[in-house]
């Protein structure tokens, strides 16, 4: 009270005028802090000058900005401040200040000078129309401090409710604030602040919720978001929706409502059966394992153990659950007795439902343990290999039958059976055996009883590929475990070989030998067991293994193998119609040699890379040129670059160029050339060879291989060099050749060209498909009337994302598309494929669904002839789609 403002400013008057900007800074600083404490003295006039002062000095030099807000902020605090101040200010700010470039408390400061008139000044705030909203999103856009947040939040939500004008800025608005929707955000320990996380979901939900005039952005939102596999947001998502909904009337969400229903409907049913299974499982499964010990017969256990594993496959489908809210590992114990019981049951079906159990419990991470494992596996082996006690005990079970001519035959269908149930059983132990090797103690016990099933497949046993699928899945088991790695590997491998060796041989030597382990299933079932047993080997034991390996293939060096007694040599890489079956082996070597990591040196691998060449050259069989062309290729993948390399692909193509042309081995010179293209990301030069040969059926199947994931040996799994984006330069590459070569081609080759077409962009990556396809178009329309089967199933699997995504595009051809969809349709053939097609049509918006009704009629009675096929897929596909055109629009569609 002993001076006056006007005193004030004139002591300062140094200060605020010195050339300094640091200097007048301090002078503005110290003027706001005596006007935060004594705003409520001024008078009216004095405000006046004081906020004409301030605002010309939001002009000034960046660092006076922060003082120049607080001054601001201690004048939107006077009662006695003159009408269009306020906006006046305002403006000021808006135009002059760059907000998001200060500081939080800066920001907050301006946040706060917003609130505060806006409590005070309504009205004249509400005389700038929709510009105070615009003015007041330029502030917050970009905003990202909890503390600030919390009162932009709280300022958005009055404009509303308090119906300040939003203009045209409706949308701006919404996405100035749901760019926050769902909330994450964690606070700092020991925050000041004590903002929570629920806080800002609360206050931006109240902003979400505030107007219907948000509906048509906020529900597409709300719809994607409960599909996220986030629950935090799924669960933000419906509770905003509930508090919508309160304010909402039928004509914002009328139009949403199919899609809301449904993803509602599809969130409830999985909620509701995830706390179903809570609570079922706490009440029945100990009910299910009481009955279970009281029945005796085997029949009734069954049944009882049936509804047991139903539980325990839910749990496998929701994976991990705490031990507080399982009931399934509170009764651990109990379950597993039960289960190791119906292992030793004589009644091969409740066997069967035994390890159907097991098998499940075996993957549920952490249930069973060691000493669990071992508890069984002894009764698994049993059943698995001893054949003639589990055939005894199922004709103990089935009894004796009176030799009657009626059952007679009952008891011959009870014979069959009981080969398939033995089958069936079989089948179910080798898998049961592979679940639980998950320690590299059980698997030292279950791998030996896994190769000797195997070994018994050369006695006729034709269930050599399912024995390969439980190695691979144990192989896979063990990769992380560099002890169990390396055991598995010096058991299985050698193993294997040794064992297709001796078939190889022995066919060499007698022809009438059983070629089980040499057909082409098992021995692609093989290579999968064989690369998972090498890929995660260390460089040091890889190294030890591909010393014994590539001998073995190149000189015949068979030391090394267990039961290493051949009838013949084993030398695949020779000349000589008898020892075809030696060289289909090469795929193991493939298999081996292509998973080894870059730093392990392959003995002689010039020698190998030159016979693998002669032999993809030469050889007749499709089978052994094929995987020799790939072994080579992966191991080009992988050879450094320099001069041998240079050399080796240039012997490469010297044996391909004459092959190329008409002659018994065209064939495999057109897969040798694809391989080596592909690896060496040779895409500019392969149609350069190719185009001296018409382009035929081989050479477009391809492109497929070109295009598609190599799981064998190019792949990064197998430590190969794969590009980035080779799928993409390959298309920009050879797309434009092949468009020229279709229009020069003979009507009987236009097909091929079609069908390489397809190959490519079926590969391609979904956003680059969707762009490029519309100068395609007309290609692809035309492929569908081409008779190969491949290339019209090829073009609809390329349409179907342009039917989605460019639906404006697509309804340029709806006449076609429909026509060329019901011709495909007449074929039965076609129909599983094609059903859907004309169905996705009805997934467009609706300017292709109305463009659809002209042909509704046509399409309808043209579907009524797949609905009497005879297969019951075919049937069920066209009932669905018949049914979505009887729909095509009706209300809401």
């Amino acid at each position: 009270g002993s001076w006056t403002i006007l005193q004030l400013v004139e002591a300062l008057g140094f200060c605020l005028e010195n050339t300094d900007p640091r200097t007048r800074g301090r002078g503005i600083q110290l003027l706001s802090q005596v006007l935060l404490e004594c705003h409520s003295l001024l008078q009216e006039k004095e405000v006046l000058h004081l906020v004409l002062f301030y605002e010309n000095r939001l002009q000034d030099h960046h660092l006076l900005i922060p003082s120049v807000l607080q001054g601001l902020r201690a004048l939107s605090l006077c009662e006695v401040l003159a009408p269009g101040l306020a906006v006046s200010v305002l403006k000021a700010i808006f135009q002059e200040v760059h907000v998001q470039s200060l500081l939080q408390q800066d920001r907050y400061t301006v946040y706060s000078i917003i609130t505060n008139f806006m409590a005070t000044r309504e009205e004249e705030l509400k005389g700038l129309g929709a510009d105070f909203t615009f003015g007041f999103i330029q502030v917050m856009d970009g905003e990202k401090d909890p503390r600030n947040l919390m009162v932009a939040f709280q300022i958005v939500h009055d404009l509303i409710v308090k119906n300040y004008a939003l203009g045209p800025f409706v949308e701006e608005l919404f996405e100035v604030t749901s760019c926050y929707f769902p909330i994450d955000f964690t606070p700092p320990p020991n925050d000041p602040h004590g903002i929570q996380r629920e806080d800002l979901i609360l206050s931006l939900r109240a902003v979400l919720a505030s107007t219907p005039q948000f509906a048509e952005f906020l529900l597409p939102l709300l719809i994607e978001k409960m599909d996220s596999d986030l629950q935090s947001a799924k669960l933000d998502s419906l509770q905003t929706l509930t508090a919508c909904c309160a304010i909402y009337g039928q004509k914002e969400l009328q139009e949403f409502l199919p899609s809301l229903w449904s993803s509602l409907r599809r969130e409830a049913a999985a909620s509701a059966s995830l706390r179903s299974y809570h609570r079922l499982t706490h009440s029945i499964l100990p009910l299910l394992l009481e009955q279970y010990n009281k029945h005796s017969q085997s029949s009734q256990r069954r049944t009882i153990l049936e509804m047991l594993l139903g539980f325990l496959e839910l749990q496998q489908k929701w994976g991990h659950v705490e031990e507080d809210e399982s009931a399934l590992l509170s009764l651990q114990e109990t379950v597993c007795s039960v289960v190791f019981s119906a292992l030793t049951d004589p009644s091969v079906q409740l066997q069967l439902v035994g390890i159907r159990a097991l098998t499940v419990l075996g993957s549920l991470q952490g249930f069973l343990s060691p000493s669990d494992l071992e508890l069984v596996v002894d009764h698994l082996v049993r059943l698995a290999l001893h054949e003639e006690d589990s055939q005894s005990s199922l004709a103990t079970a089935e009894g004796s039958h009176p030799n009657t001519p009626l059952n007679c035959i009952s008891s011959l269908e009870r014979e069959e059976e009981s080969s398939r149930n033995l089958h069936s059983l079989q089948q179910r132990c080798l898998q049961a055996l592979a679940a639980v090797s998950t320690h590299t103690s059980i698997v030292r016990e279950t791998v030996p009883v896994l190769l000797q099933h195997l070994r018994n497949v050369q006695k006729g046993n034709t269930a050599g590929f399912s024995v390969c699928q439980s190695l691979h899945r144990v192989a896979l088991q063990c990769q992380q475990d560099a002890e169990g790695c390396w055991y598995y590997h010096q058991t299985v491998v050698p193993c294997l070989l040794a064992m297709a060796v001796q078939a190889a041989t022995q066919e060499s030597s007698h022809p009438l030998v059983s070629k089980v382990l040499l057909e082409e299933e098992v021995l692609t079932a093989m290579v999968p067991v064989i690369s998972a047993a090498t890929t995660h080997l260390s460089p040091e034991l890889a190294a030890q293994s591909v010393s014994h390996v590539v001998p073995l293939f190149l000189d015949g060096e068979v030391s090394f193998l267990p039961q290493n007694s051949f009838p013949c040599s084993f030398q695949p890489f020779e000349d000589g119609e008898c020892l075809e079956p030696q060289r289909r082996l090469v795929a193991l070597l493939m298999a081996f040699v292509c998973s080894l990591p870059h730093n392990v040196v392959i003995p002689q691998q010039e020698r190998l890379l030159r016979e693998l060449l002669a032999l993809s050259c030469s050889c007749s069989c499709p089978f052994t040129a094929t995987t020799a062309s790939k072994c080579f290729a992966g191991l080009v993948n992988k050879h450094p670059a320099g001069q041998q390399l240079d050399e080796i692909l240039q012997l490469a193509v010297n044996r391909m160029e004459p092959g190329l042309t008409e002659g018994p081995h065209r064939t495999q010179a057109l897969i040798l050339l694809l391989w080596v293209g592909l690896v060496c990301d040779q895409s500019p030069g392969l149609l350069g060879l190719l185009s001296d040969v018409e382009l035929g059926p081989i050479a477009a199947d391809g492109f497929s291989l070109l295009m598609a994931e190599s799981p064998d040996v190019l792949h990064k799994g197998c430590h190969a060099d794969v590009r980035i984006m080779f799928r993409q330069r390959f298309f920009t590459d050879n797309v434009p050749k092949l468009v020229e070569g279709f229009h020069g081609a003979g009507a009987d080759v236009k097909a091929n060209y079609l069908k390489s077409l397809s190959h490519v962009l079926n590969h391609l990556p979904k956003p680059v498909l969707v762009t490029e396809l519309p100068t395609l178009l007309s290609l692809l329309l035309e492929a569908l009337s081409c008779s190969d089967r491949v290339v019209q199933l090829s073009t609809l699997s390329c349409l179907q994302p342009l039917l989605l995504e460019a639906p404006q595009i697509m309804s340029l051809h709806i006449d076609t598309l429909v026509t060329k969809f019901l011709s495909l349709a007449s074929s039965p053939a076609m129909v599983c494929a094609l059903l859907s097609a004309p169905h996705t049509l009805l997934l467009c918006p609706t300017v292709v669904v109305l463009q659809l009704l002209p042909y509704k009629a046509r399409v309808i009675r043209a579907l009524a002839k797949p609905l009497d096929d005879k297969k019951r897929l075919v049937r069920k596909e066209a009932v669905a789609a018949r049914g979505e055109w009887f729909l095509v629009g009706s209300p809401g569609r």
